[in-house]
């Protein structure tokens, strides 16, 4: 019977191995998709560039071990329900009321579509909301003295969002990954976009001094000096080589994939996750840590990418009958 067991223990270790590498494999297949379409419109000849694809391919792999790792500090998963926001502290200090719960459940087209195959009674999801914190004035009562007007931190939320609904936990986090590294992709996108911008502000100064220098030209009676002169076609020539400089940059196949393997090389400079307790008393202001008064306390993953604001994210369980809104 131990053999029996240990050899059924090796199988279903040996499956699951299996299945993890046929899903990293769609994992990047599915990048790969995406990032082609990006270079159609932006670099159609990076095809040309001798291994791209395996320098490319080295690069997502990295990013994707970096996601997996900011992935496994999320906590959770919790139910996701209106009835549940009474008894989850993370529950009430995300959403101000229960009903809140129910009409993000039911807004969820993605969710709905979970449901609507039949094939599962629950969802796994992350659920992510921009978080605020400011300092606010308030009231402590302190050995039976109460001061007003003390400093207090308050913590909210908004634009709450349910990311990649899926049936399990790993179709989940595989959705999870694929937005992930597709705004990689798009970290570069901006970068080029940036530099098309650029690019069109010096042409419009570049217009304005060819002009400048034709109208003042030596048969004008306005002509400007020939110190003046010299330094506007000076400053012509530098906009003539910055945009040069930009053009390479922009047109260059090897430049492109420059940028793209670094940003999917070092990940942790675009996406940061940091795992923080909350503790906050009962009227939901927030608690330092060496606080003794009673409190509630709840862990969240706080994230951000690029730019952005700083998120918030918790892993939740959902099942249909959560999706309805209590009256």
């Amino acid at each position: 019977m131990n053999l029996f067991r240990k050899i059924s223990h090796t199988y279903r270790a040996f499956i699951k191995r299996i299945d993890e590498k046929r899903r990293q494999q769609l994992l990047q297949e599915r990048v790969f998709s995406d990032i082609n379409h990006f270079l159609k419109r932006n670099c159609p000849k990076m095809a040309a560039v001798s291994g791209y694809r395996k320098k490319l391919g080295h690069a997502v792999s990295v990013a994707d071990a970096h996601i997996a790792e900011l992935m496994d500090q999320i906590p959770g998963p919790i139910d996701l329900a209106p009835e549940q926001w009474e008894d989850q502290p993370v529950l009430r200090s995300m959403f101000v009321r229960p009903e809140d719960i129910g009409a993000l459940l039911k807004s969820n087209k993605y969710l709905a579509r979970v449901f609507k195959r039949g094939d599962t009674q629950e969802a796994i999801s992350l659920l992510g909301a921009t978080l605020h914190e400011k300092t606010v004035l308030g009231v402590e009562k302190n050995d039976g003295i109460i001061r007003r007007d003390v400093p207090k931190k308050v913590i909210y939320f908004a634009d709450h969002e349910l990311f990649a609904p899926a049936g399990t936990m790993a179709a989940c986090r595989f959705q999870i990954k694929h937005l992930a590294l597709v705004s990689l992709c798009q970290e570069v996108l901006q970068d080029t976009t940036g530099l098309q911008v650029w690019k069109k502000e010096l042409e419009d100064q570049k217009t304005l001094l060819e002009f400048k220098l034709n109208v003042d030209g030596p048969d004008d009676a306005g002509m400007e000096t020939d110190e003046t002169l010299a330094e506007t076609r000076e400053l012509l020539t530098t906009i003539k080589n910055k945009i040069k400089s930009i053009n390479t940059q922009i047109n260059v196949t090897q430049d492109h994939l420059g940028r793209i393997t670094r940003v999917f090389e070092n990940p942790a400079a675009h996406l940061t996750l940091e795992k923080k307790t909350f503790r906050l008393d009962r009227l939901g202001f927030r608690l330092d840590a060496g606080s003794t008064e009673p409190a509630y306390a709840f862990s969240l993953a706080a994230f951000q990418f690029g730019k952005a604001p700083k998120m918030a994210g918790i892993w939740v369980r959902i099942t249909p009958d959560s999706q309805k809104i209590p009256a």
